[in-house]
């Protein structure tokens, strides 16, 4: 009877440290508890706004539309245009403000915030000075948003990066048109035609050849493209244009100094017709 006892006593503690073993060997390899981490959301890309644009503002009042040609710079979440700007209501030369139109230097300028955008731009109008603010983000075709300005005008602005009108030097675009003097108007309007090319900084290069004009034959160009619009100059003839898009082709104003050798004073317009694709360079 004692013998089984004790045998029973031996079993119950055989089973007891096979228990506490058995529970510290599954202890040790339990791995701690955790709390999920959730994933970090990526800081959203700013906007970039760098090269030519076409911006057209379209007023919600009933003012029509203007246009605004640029390049545009950008460092950071700043962001300006070059000083050659162009602000056209109506997309009317005679209207034009800025660059050699109007003698008037207007550079736009803004910040971006993500996709956001705040831009403004101040240029002379007959009310006086106009200073417009655009809010907007940056969209698959470039930037779009709203508007007000200080003369109580609002309405909606987009803005596309410019098609480059001439192709990269030294190959040449060509273009050929007519042109008429507002000053003394001609009964057969001049022809002309252009070639132009441009560089990596966007400066133009090129020349003009014209026919029955009774003051001048050629001209030697040099300029800037702005946006889609370009200005060109002849030194030495003392002769301005400026070119804005209509569509693929170009309306022009030109203009020569009263002081200038040949077509002293004249000034007036034309229009110029691609004779390419602008895809052909």
């Amino acid at each position: 009877m004692g013998r089984m006892r004790q045998s029973t006593r031996l079993a119950v503690l055989a089973f007891i440290s096979l228990v506490v073993a058995f529970a510290g060997c599954g202890g040790g390899s339990q791995a701690p508890l955790t709390t999920p981490v959730a994933p970090s959301t990526p800081a959203a890309q700013n906007a970039s706004v760098t090269g030519q644009y076409n911006m057209v503002l379209s007023s919600s009042k009933g003012q029509g539309t203007t246009n605004v040609y640029t390049k545009f710079a950008q460092t950071g979440t700043t962001f300006a245009g070059t000083a050659n700007t162009l602000v056209c209501p109506s997309n009317d030369l005679s209207q034009c403000k800025g660059n050699d139109a109007s003698g008037v230097s207007i550079t736009p300028s803004g910040t971006v915030s993500g996709t956001n955008v705040t831009m403004m731009i101040s240029f002379p109008s007959t009310a006086g000075t106009n200073t417009v603010t655009m809010v907007g983000a940056e969209t698959v075709n470039g930037l779009a948003g709203t508007y007000a300005d200080s003369q109580g005008d609002s309405g909606t602005w987009t803005a596309s990066t410019a098609n480059y009108p001439f192709g990269p030097s030294p190959a040449v675009s060509t273009y050929s048109g007519t042109f008429n003097s507002v000053s003394n108007p001609l009964m057969i309007p001049p022809t002309i035609s252009v070639e132009l090319g441009q560089d990596a900084s966007f400066n133009l290069t090129g020349k003009a050849t014209i026919m029955n004009s009774p003051c001048i034959s050629s001209l030697t160009l040099s300029g800037q493209a702005i946006g889609e619009a370009f200005s060109l100059t002849d030194a030495a003839s003392n002769a301005v244009i400026m070119a804005l898009p209509s569509g693929n082709n170009f309306t022009f104003s030109y203009n020569f100094d009263p002081t200038a050798t040949s077509c002293a004073g004249d000034f007036g317009r034309g229009e110029l017709t691609t004779n390419q694709s602008p895809w052909d360079y």
